[in-house]
């Protein structure tokens, strides 16, 4: 009777080994990629001397990034940082028009972050949410900072049309 006992330990022995290295198998192929089933052929050996067909080692993977060159398409909601919440470095921008002040009390418009006056000509640009007007140069270095407008504090936003995005309510 010990016997019988002694030979179904060593049969039970061997089926948790085999069950383990089968387990340990399985999980280095998954980890190398080669985990796909067995479907079409691919991945398995072949007639051809066993080479695989088809695949290529796989590289470690690494974190996927935009090219510095282009910029996010919806920076403020794809973004994970405070820097990337920071204006597009270009806003739209024109040349300022003449205008004919009211009275020659009235001091001419200035940029109101270098506090030069603003004159016919020279390039400007708008803050889309509140419509003031500097100096092209000024805003763009003020919103790479502040990303707020400089007299009223509202955020120096382009409109989601400047983005190529079109609202919901636009596509309906």
């Amino acid at each position: 009777m010990a016997q019988i006992w002694d030979e179904m330990f060593v049969l039970v022995e061997l089926v948790l080994v085999a069950f383990f290295f089968v387990a340990c198998l399985c999980s280095a192929c998954l980890r190398r990629g080669g985990g796909g089933g067995g479907g079409g052929g691919e991945g398995g050996a072949h007639a051809n001397g066993g080479q695989q067909q088809g695949r290529q080692p796989r590289a470690p993977a690494a974190p996927v990034a935009a090219p510095a060159s282009a910029p996010p398409l919806l920076p403020l909601y794809a973004a994970r940082n405070e820097e990337q919440l920071r204006a597009p470095a270009v806003l739209p921008h024109f040349p300022y028009p003449a205008r004919a002040r009211a009275t020659s009390s009235e001091p001419p418009p200035a940029c109101a972050i270098c506090l030069d006056e603003l004159r016919q000509g020279q390039l400007c640009s708008e803050v889309p949410a509140c419509r003031h007007v500097f100096h092209e140069g000024c805003i763009r270095v003020w919103a790479k900072k502040k990303n707020t407008c400089p007299l009223c504090r509202a955020r120096v936003v382009l409109p989601r049309a400047a983005y190529g995005v079109a609202a919901a309510d636009d596509m309906v």
